[in-house]
């Protein structure tokens, strides 16, 4: 069995790429820069301890995993807009930095991309 430490380190690695089209870049580099903003990862990492509980950790997994941590990240940007929060970890709001529209398009993208990954298992 893996530990927590573990499971991050290994989930961090597998999400952190884009998890989103190139373009237009106007819709889909806000995703990026927030989701680059990091975090503590625990909703996917306890689907990955749970899994691991029956056997090994399966690759559906991972999708299961990304799919949680992306849709946490949408509720976040909604959440910082309706807040009016001007930081997260430090660093500007997508809706400070981007405009609030576009804050909105980026968490909804977010949601449909966990959705995407829902779909492939």
């Amino acid at each position: 069995m893996h530990s927590f430490n573990e499971l991050v380190k290994d989930f961090v690695v597998k999400f952190d790429v884009s998890h989103f089209p190139e373009n237009p870049s106007t819709l889909y580099a806000p995703g990026d820069y927030f989701l680059q903003l990091g975090g503590k990862r625990i909703r996917p990492v306890m689907c990955l301890m749970g899994n691991e509980l029956f056997d090994k950790i399966l690759p559906d997994a991972y999708e299961v995993a990304t799919a949680i941590e992306l849709f946490h990240n949408f509720t976040l940007v909604h959440d910082d807009i309706m807040d009016a929060a001007p930081l997260r970890r430090g660093m500007e709001t997508v809706h400070k930095k981007y405009g609030e529209s576009v804050a909105l398009l980026c968490g909804d993208v977010m949601m449909i991309r966990a959705y995407d990954y829902l779909n492939k298992i």
